[in-house]
């Protein structure tokens, strides 16, 4: 009787413990979740200011509903899918300001071009 009562305690201490590293490893993504979505914040302001919303408006939109995801998540206490929305949604961030910067040094890009072929224009004009 002696032993099954033995058995018993370390099954239950066992199962305290495994109950305990489950807690404190959920706990320990939090953490890590807030990191990544304040990441992810960082990453669709930068979209915004680099004007994604008029040269990349869908994908912006895609980084902002991403991030709002990881957001609701995190409130939620759901770590794991915020740290995955919120990489997804810095990511997506990313990607709208490179679109952004990448159109605007196009139009310069054009832009150099006219002028360039206005000075060649004038150069021609000149008596040789």
């Amino acid at each position: 009787m002696h032993a099954s009562r033995r058995r018993l305690f370390r099954s239950t201490l066992c199962c305290a413990a495994l109950v305990a590293m489950s807690v404190v490893g959920c706990a320990s993504h939090r953490p890590l979740a807030s990191a990544k979505v304040t990441q992810a914040e960082r990453a669709v302001e930068d979209a915004q200011q680099a004007g994604a919303a008029v040269s990349a408006p869908l994908e912006l939109k895609t980084a902002q509903d991403k991030l709002k995801a990881a957001q609701e998540a995190l409130a939620k206490g759901k770590s794991d899918r915020a740290i995955r929305s919120a990489e997804q949604a810095a990511v997506d961030g990313e990607y709208a300001r490179a679109l952004a910067a990448n159109q605007r040094a196009n139009a310069t890009s054009e832009e150099l071009n006219q002028y360039i072929k206005v000075l060649r224009q004038e150069l021609e004009r000149l008596p040789k």
